[in-house]
């Protein structure tokens, strides 16, 4: 057994430990943790047990979770985009007999039934805004270990890195976006943690940007402009400003640049340079294939307009594109949408796909909420913190709109971060003017009285 296998071990060993000496949030972190360890399928895991270790940290959080039931302060009542996340799921059982690929369909729905879980179990148990701040540290330590993944592969003779990913994004571009949306992470940290803390996100920083680069993948690149670019717009141009907040952000723009400028090489910038000309439709490039792919799927929907069911593209692709297109996958000539937009369309349907664009709205919805009353309540960090996960999630949906993410386990991540977030930001928003209030109106009485006697 190697160091790393060992090294492993200890990590699940303590966070088994931790959820049941501090609470099920651990179980949580801990499965952060194992979905970019992906031990099973790592150089070290060969000497470690070959078991589900994901699979027992969802059942140790959903042990406790029942055990603790009644300390959990979230409640269903608070989560508002319950309605719209049992409508996604109940979508996907909708098109299961009209799947084209029923063994596809049914071997996926196994997978995403435990995400599924999880996204409900964290609702649960991720009931404080620094338990909420935990998941997106653990997030981003494991995202950083793929970056450092990265730095001991190396690029291969075509100037990627693939299979070093997680479970359901191996190659190169679903890795990228798997860890692209760590950045903003990364940059929240190094603002306000402790020193630890910065220190800590700073390397993650590093690692994560190194990985991205070496990876090489232009929607990741893009999502990670417009991600930070986010981020940074919102500390410029904020109403509500922390004590040296712009001479933060040009620190941030100053040492991110040089980084970038010193790790960054020819082929990374070679091929970023093809950008725009690979965008057209008309181009030969990816970026102008991809294109003809997602117009294919309205074609396909007029035959199958309840939906296509999981891989159900992927069945018909080749009756719907040109030869050229199709390459050979699974023992099949199949040709995938390479896109999270229209992957949700073609599985789900229309009907499928309005629910989900309404759970992404309701978030949104939720989390500028919480945010109006952070701001009311003068607590800006915490404001901050749900900038921070929002420029997270535009990283992952800028990048997934090249790529096949629809049913990864970052997005459902993502969704239990984000939907936490809203809730403990808005009840400790509300905690806080409630006690000002009474503050108020106490101090009023008092005023009152001195002035009667």
């Amino acid at each position: 057994m190697t160091k790393f296998g060992i090294l492993f071990l200890m990590v699940f060993g303590g966070g088994i430990f931790a959820a049941f000496a501090y609470g099920p949030a651990w179980a949580f972190y801990l499965y952060e943790l194992i979905y970019f360890l992906n031990p099973n399928n790592r150089w070290w895991g060969n000497g470690i047990p070959n078991i589900s270790y994901s699979f027992y940290a969802t059942l140790t959080m959903l042990f406790l979770t029942g055990i603790h039931w009644k300390k959990h302060q979230n409640s269903l009542k608070e989560m508002v985009e319950f309605k719209w996340f049992i409508g996604l799921i109940l979508s996907y059982l909708i098109v299961t007999p009209f799947a084209l690929n029923d063994m596809m369909h049914q071997r996926f729905l196994v997978y995403l039934t435990t995400s599924w879980a999880v996204v409900i179990i964290a609702f649960y148990i991720l009931d404080s805004t620094k338990k909420v701040e935990l998941a997106m540290l653990f997030f981003m330590l494991g995202a950083a270990y793929i970056g450092y993944e990265a730095h001991n592969v190396g690029r291969n003779i075509y100037g990627r890195i693939d299979n070093i990913g997680t479970l359901d994004s191996p190659e190169a571009n679903t890795i990228a976006a798997s860890i692209v949306p760590a950045l903003a992470f990364c940059a929240y940290f190094i603002w306000h943690g402790n020193y630890k803390i910065k220190a800590c996100a700073a390397i993650c920083g590093a690692l994560l940007a190194n990985g991205l680069i070496l990876i090489n993948s232009r929607g990741a690149f893009l999502a990670a402009v417009v991600s930070l670019a986010y981020f940074g717009f919102h500390m410029l141009f904020a109403k509500y400003k922390l004590p040296k907040q712009r001479l933060v952000l040009v620190a941030f723009i100053i040492f991110g640049l040089v980084g970038v400028v010193k790790v960054a090489d020819n082929t990374f910038w070679e091929r970023m340079g093809t950008l725009r000309t690979q965008s057209s439709i008309d181009s030969e490039g990816s970026g102008g294939r991809r294109i003809n792919f997602w117009i294919a799927t309205f074609d396909m929907l007029k035959d199958h307009p309840t939906g296509m069911g999981i891989w159900g593209y992927e069945t018909i692709s080749a009756r719907y594109l040109p030869e050229e297109y199709i390459s050979t996958g699974f023992g099949q000539r199949v040709r995938s949408v390479h896109s999270l937009w229209f992957q949700s369309l073609g599985e789900i349907g229309w009907l499928g796909f309005f629910i989900f664009m309404g759970l992404l709205l309701s978030i949104k919805l939720h989390l500028r909420r919480a945010k109006k009353a952070l701001i009311e309540a003068k607590m800006l960090q915490n404001y901050y913190m749900l900038i921070s996960i929002e420029s997270s999630a535009v990283a992952f949906f800028v990048a997934s709109s090249f790529i096949n993410m629809f049913r990864s386990n970052v997005m459902y991540l993502m969704f239990s971060i984000g939907i936490c977030a809203a809730v403990t930001g808005l009840r400790a928003a509300n905690k806080k003017l409630g006690e000002s209030a009474e503050v108020e109106k106490q101090s009023t009485m008092f005023g009152r009285t001195r002035r009667r006697t």
